[in-house]
């Protein structure tokens, strides 16, 4: 454990030198002369299509109207084993870019600002939480993209919260589909049977964050936290960078 902290901090201290984050926009590569929050540039910031105040309590999608709500249309006919959802931007097309380059592009150092816009939204949310953990990739498919960007995001949330992380306990089993072009019931076929939890007492009367770059229909966070509540989870919070 101590191995691979002194491991992260090099990463951190490489990052910084490579990529200051106080000197160039994470999203255009500029160089900053006006900065906004989370080490961009004024303009960047400005563009970012935050998650209003008005959400859907359960799934966190953007409610149309200040009459609609406390829960989405969709949310009213189905049934979530996670206590809520929390997302903080939109799935738009800039987002869309920024996640390709984190995830296909080898632009691993993204997760810092993702990590970090995800913390202070837990932060805003004031919701108590024992543990985090990541949506786990398929070993095979890991192995192939060299990281998991699920558990990226957990360690800075981590590290900026001081709320422990577990990247072990919940594990995939299946190699599933690709999703993108799934129907809500493919989706929900795809991954059953496809996680397992290999600890119990880890997760024991835990209030668990569940961690994952997108919230699309839910069907990967429900299944993971139908797994986490049946072996003796408390509750389960779902934090996701974008919604879409």
């Amino acid at each position: 454990m101590k191995i691979l902290q002194v491991v992260e901090e090099y990463v951190d201290a490489l990052l910084e030198l490579i990529y200051p984050s106080k000197a160039i926009c994470y999203m255009c590569n500029n160089f900053i002369e006006k900065e906004g929050k989370y080490s961009l540039c004024l303009n960047c910031y400005s563009a970012i299509p935050f998650i209003p105040d008005h959400y859907c309590i359960k799934c966190g999608i953007p409610l149309r109207m200040i009459e609609d709500g406390p829960t989405c249309e969709e949310c009213k006919g189905s049934h979530y084993y996670f206590h809520r959802a929390i997302s903080v931007v939109k799935y738009e097309e800039d987002i869309k870019k920024l996640i390709y380059r984190f995830k296909y592009s080898g632009q691993t150092y993204l997760a810092r600002l993702m990590g970090s816009m995800m913390a202070y939204k837990l932060n805003q949310e004031c919701t108590a939480i024992d543990l985090i953990l990541p949506v786990p990739l398929y070993k095979g498919k890991e192995r192939e993209r060299g990281f998991n960007q699920a558990t990226l995001l957990c360690k800075y949330i981590a590290k900026e919260t001081n709320i422990p992380i577990n990247i072990d306990v919940l594990i995939r089993v299946k190699n599933t589909k690709v999703m993108h072009n799934l129907s809500k019931k493919e989706r929900q076929e795809n991954v059953n049977d496809a996680f397992k939890v290999v600890d119990n007492g880890v997760i024991m009367n835990k209030n668990i964050l569940l961690v994952d770059d997108i919230f699309t229909t839910g069907a990967t966070v429900n299944v993971c936290s139908r797994l986490l509540t049946t072996h003796g989870a408390k509750s389960v919070t779902v934090l996701t960078f974008a919604r879409d």
